[in-house]
């Protein structure tokens, strides 16, 4: 059994698979069944591009990586820290130095 979302599609194995059949990334299901975290290397280099993940196993994410250029790090990063289902607190490393110049918060969320 698997599940199609947009171009992906999330096996009964744990994979996550590309419309062409590749596994793009892995993913974890908590005991009541909602997906926990979602993983993927979407460029096929070994490092993980995009990291979701629902850290209470209520049903929302609470936290999302993203390596936006490739090289290992997370440029991108959201957390929804008062735990109302949105993203409300983020990080930007705008020049991939390892230091996130840019940070937000709404507590309303984005």
């Amino acid at each position: 059994m698997s599940t199609e979302t947009s171009d992906r599609y999330f096996a009964a194995d744990g994979n996550v698979y590309s419309a062409d059949g590749s596994v793009v990334g892995t993913y974890t299901v908590s005991d009541a069944g909602t997906v926990d975290s979602v993983s993927t290397d979407e460029d096929g280099n070994g490092s993980i591009d995009t990291v979701v993940a629902d850290l209470d196993h209520n049903g929302t994410f609470e936290s999302a990586m993203v390596d936006t250029d490739a090289d290992g790090y997370g440029e991108t990063i959201l957390m929804d820290t008062d735990d109302d289902g949105d993203f409300d607190s983020a990080a930007v490393d705008t020049d991939a130095d390892g230091t996130y110049e840019t940070t937000a918060t709404d507590p309303n969320g984005f």
